[in-house]
């Protein structure tokens, strides 16, 4: 019976001398409604051909729980928390439970988290997915479950998604970088191949560059990948950039997010950079905490941010869900969320 084709519920029903119907009362526990013999028949099929059933296929039917799915992929980011804040805060709201499941950025298992929220009965999906290139999630919605994306779009295929606005985000840092006299701007940020939010933000990166100080930033030169499994580590790229300056260059580095913008600002500091009269620093916010717990307000001088709306995005991802639950028709559609500017000592160059 094996076979590298994947085995449906036909080929149980022919093998087992039964129809379709009655392996599917089998799969539902059904056991009142037919014979000891033709029970025994169909759990030694499944057995020897280690036949697993669509989650999705066999769930369909019961997406009338208040249960939502969240995934998420990498729920010990401070993002994750403030995203996760937003998403509980509309459920509770509206008599709903999620069910959170994490990833670790991996794709494989982003599939068996989503098959198990759905086995579980998920009336639909919030997801932050760990993955650009996801037929998987293409499959998912086409089959029927209702899919809302938080903040990471996916290739190919046009779901709803709630993000925040990179590209006026992006605008606002760098026209604020000119004003304050920063000769040349560049960007920090891990790998891109598979994140969306960061790909935008290196491509709003690059658009505002060539706008505000028109010159195009170098893939090698404006741009700063950190891996750190490479051993790319962000004071390696901060001496880098030192050795690339002109006599009468000012930097400024832009994170990619806060944990960057963070692993910038250690860097800095142990390189004794003067900040922000040799090197300026910035990036987004996207932890969402108060003020109190906030990193960029903890320490001297206090970083320079643009103000991502994390849990504001997990509120709206859940309640543009919960609207598809009620009206299943609803086109898809893009909500970009507006950044806030907060200036503070990171980047303000004496005399400006």
């Amino acid at each position: 019976m094996a076979s590298s084709k994947k085995l449906t519920i036909d080929d149980i029903a022919a093998a087992a001398g039964v129809s379709k119907a009655t392996v599917s009362r089998y799969l539902n526990g059904h056991r009142e409604l037919m014979s000891e013999k033709t029970w025994e028949r169909i759990k030694t099929v499944i057995g020897v051909s280690d036949y697993k059933p669509s989650a999705i296929a066999s769930n369909l039917k019961k997406r009338t729980t208040n249960l939502i799915g969240v995934s998420i992929a990498d729920i010990t980011s401070p993002f994750s928390v403030a995203l996760i804040m937003g998403i509980s805060r509309c459920l509770d709201e509206n008599g709903y439970t999620l069910l959170i499941s994490n990833s670790g950025d991996s794709l494989e298992k982003e599939k068996n988290n989503i098959d198990s929220l759905i086995s579980k009965g998920a009336s639909g999906l919030l997801v932050n997915t760990s993955a650009y290139d996801n037929d998987f999630l293409i499959e998912t919605s086409c089959k029927g479950v209702p899919i809302v994306l938080c903040d990471r779009k996916i290739r190919n295929y046009t779901l709803d998604v709630v993000t925040s606005d990179h590209e006026a985000g992006m605008r606002t840092l760098i026209q604020h970088l000119r004003e304050k006299g920063y000769s040349r701007p560049v960007l920090f940020t891990q790998n891109c191949e598979q994140n969306s939010t960061r790909m935008r933000r290196r491509e709003s990166f690059i658009q505002a560059v060539e706008e505000i100080y028109g010159y195009s930033p170098k893939e090698q030169e404006d741009i700063f990948i950190i891996d750190h499994s490479e051993g790319i580590s962000t004071v390696s790229q901060l001496q880098r950039l030192k050795k690339s300056l002109k006599e009468d260059d000012v930097p400024a580095v832009i994170g990619t997010n806060s944990i960057t913008t963070a692993r910038a600002y250690h860097g800095i500091s142990e390189l004794g950079m003067s900040m922000p009269d040799e090197i300026g620093l910035c990036g987004p916010e996207d932890w969402d905490w108060s003020n109190e717990l906030n990193w960029p307000y903890m320490i001297r001088p206090h970083v320079t941010t643009l103000k991502v709306p994390s849990t504001e995005i997990g509120y709206r991802a859940a309640q543009r869900l919960l609207q598809k639950l009620q009206h299943p028709d609803l086109l898809p559609e893009e909500i970009s969320l507006h950044c806030v500017l907060n200036a503070r000592e990171s980047t303000q160059l004496k005399g400006k």
